[in-house]
C-alpha cells in the first residue's frame, strides 16, 4: 500500500528532474556579439593636461576620433568648470556624432578666466565602451 502512494510521487520527481537537465536548441548557437574596437580620440589642437589660450569668448575645440566609430556613434560629455572654486559653466549639449573630426564651440568664456575643461566619449551601442576623460585648462586672453 506504501508503495502505490510513492511510486508515482518518485517517477514524476525523476521526470521532473530529466526534463530539467535536457539541454536546448541544439542546433542553433545564439549569434556572438559584435565586439566594438576600443573609443580613442585625440585633441590635436590641445595641450593635454596643460594650459591653452582662447583668444575670444568662444573657442573652437577639434577633436578626432583615432579608433573606429561605433555604427550606433557617439555620444560626446563635456564638463566646463572655473579652475578656482569649480563653478560650472552651461554649454550647449553636443550632438550626438558619426564622423571625424568634429568641432565643439566652447560658449560663454569670461576675459581673463582659467577653465578646466573635461572631454568623454562614450559607444551608443555599448555602455562599457568608453574612454578615459581629457582634461586640459583654458583661459581667455581677451581684455573684454
Amino acid at each position: 500500500m506504501l508503495l502505490k502512494t510513492f511510486l508515482p510521487a518518485f517517477f514524476a520527481i525523476v521526470l521532473v528532474s530529466f526534463s530539467s537537465c535536457k539541454k536546448k536548441n541544439k542546433g542553433s548557437d545564439p549569434a556572438p556579439a559584435t565586439q566594438e574596437e576600443t573609443l580613442a580620440f585625440e585633441l590635436p589642437e590641445i595641450q593635454v593636461s596643460k594650459y591653452n589660450m582662447a583668444q575670444d569668448s568662444t573657442y573652437a575645440l577639434k577633436v578626432n576620433i583615432t579608433s573606429k566609430i561605433p555604427e550606433k556613434g557617439v555620444k560626446v560629455t563635456l564638463n566646463v568648470v572655473t579652475e578656482t572654486g569649480n563653478i560650472p559653466l552651461n554649454q550647449d549639449a553636443v550632438a550626438d556624432v558619426k564622423t571625424s573630426p568634429f568641432i565643439i564651440t566652447l560658449k560663454h568664456l569670461k576675459p581673463l578666466k582659467t577653465y578646466t575643461v573635461t572631454v568623454t566619449l562614450a559607444s551608443l551601442g555599448n555602455t562599457a565602451n568608453v574612454t578615459t576623460p581629457q582634461v586640459f585648462y583654458l583661459t581667455n586672453k581677451s581684455a573684454e
